[in-house]
């Protein structure tokens, strides 16, 4: 299902947008809209992601163990990688 909407711009904005459908090659100021609205959704999506991600460190940060670097952890001392 879609829902149709009418939207009221100032001139300066659908002159920016009539340039984003020629540079961006969209078929026309619907497909660039739309596209845009998309866009602004999925960032800010990611954006929530990332908050709760902060979140969740601030709330139970990582030990002091969780912190030691990976080469520390997964080499053995006997191991030489000086060739590499």
């Amino acid at each position: 299902m879609a829902t149709q909407f009418a939207l009221r711009l100032p001139d300066e904005l659908v002159a920016e947008l009539d340039w984003l459908v020629v540079r961006c090659d969209y078929a026309n100021r619907t497909e660039a809209m739309r596209d845009a609205i998309v866009r602004l959704v999925r960032a800010e999506r990611s954006r929530a992601i990332d908050d709760e991600y902060v979140d969740a460190y601030t709330r139970l940060p990582q030990t002091d163990d969780e912190l030691v670097p990976l080469s520390a952890q997964h080499l053995d001392a006997a191991d030489d990688w000086s060739a590499l």
